[in-house]
């Protein structure tokens, strides 16, 4: 099998990941304008933040599925389901908690869901054909990934558990490290009870962390890469997917905001992708599936 990268093809594939994510965007933004709730003069904005985060968007997608066993619709679905989950569901879970900071009407919250969905649901297939990945290959690529799940149901909910605790972990390590005290001082002016989301926030984060738990273990089966690497590469793959409107300058948050929260979301989702592997591997020998 021949290996040897083709600059030409590269830069064509680059070229198309990023149209396909631009073009999801924007047709869908475009058809949704008359019922879009947001008002304000903002196009040039968006167009500068979905033209810059396609650029990375797209190709980190197709680079996630580019070497996968998988191949035509269960592709598309598994790939739908952890882009959609990573790049939206437990971002919109935050949105509804955090709502009495944001303040976002109920149609304002419609209205993001909707178009987020409807872009992934044009988005995905776009990139799967790009990589080509539609129909079975004549020879199918090798199992990079080996197996890493433990053999029993109850030790896989064992595990789960503890790496949901240890999401928190992660969620919490990071934002001391990175986001505070840029994001505590803002919401806090806002917000001076801000102190009481602390009775229920480690609840939240640990039903957050299974969700991260499996959506990572699905990458990880998607992508197909070495596992020693795969969560690493997955949890950045998110990190980035989740945080895509904070990679360029916006309109729609303070630059000290922004520059927090960014690098806080792809290094806690770095960390949990490589705990989800160590632990789901760990004494991987004895027994897996």
């Amino acid at each position: 099998m021949n290996n040897s990268f083709n600059p030409v093809r590269g830069f064509a594939r680059f070229l198309l990941a990023t149209l396909a994510a631009f073009a999801s965007s924007m047709v869908v933004n475009a058809a949704l304008a008359p019922f879009n709730p947001f008002q304000g003069d903002t196009g040039q904005a968006f167009f500068r933040l979905f033209l810059g985060s396609s650029m990375i968007v797209g190709n980190l997608l197709l680079f996630l599925i580019q070497d996968s066993r998988l191949h035509g619709s269960r592709l598309f679905g598994l790939t739908l389901l952890a882009y959609v989950g990573s790049a939206q569901l437990l971002g919109h879970v935050e949105m509804v908690a955090f709502n009495f900071m944001f303040g976002f009407s109920a149609g304002e919250i419609v209205f993001l869901v909707v178009s987020q969905a409807l872009t992934a649901l044009l988005f995905v297939p776009l990139v799967i054909t790009v990589a080509g990945k539609w129909k079975a290959p004549a020879v199918l690529p090798e199992d990079r990934t080996g197996p890493f799940l433990p053999a029993t149901r109850g030790s896989f909910l064992i595990r789960l558990a503890v790496l949901a605790a240890l999401w928190y972990f992660c969620y919490m390590l990071a934002g001391f490290l990175i986001a505070d005290p840029v994001t505590h001082d803002y919401y806090a002016a806002k917000h001076p009870d801000l102190a009481s989301i602390n009775s229920w926030l480690p609840i939240l984060q640990f039903f957050r962390g299974i969700a991260w738990t499996l959506l990572l273990i699905l990458g990880v089966r998607i992508m197909n890469r070495p596992l020693r690497e795969s969560g690493l590469l997955v949890g950045l793959a998110y990190g980035v997917f989740h945080s895509a409107g904070l990679l360029l300058p916006s309109p729609f948050m303070p630059a000290e905001m922004r520059l927090s929260h960014l690098p806080e979301i792809i290094v806690s989702l770095a960390l949990q992708g490589t705990l989800v592997v160590s632990v789901m591997a760990w004494r991987k020998r004895e027994a897996t599936v």
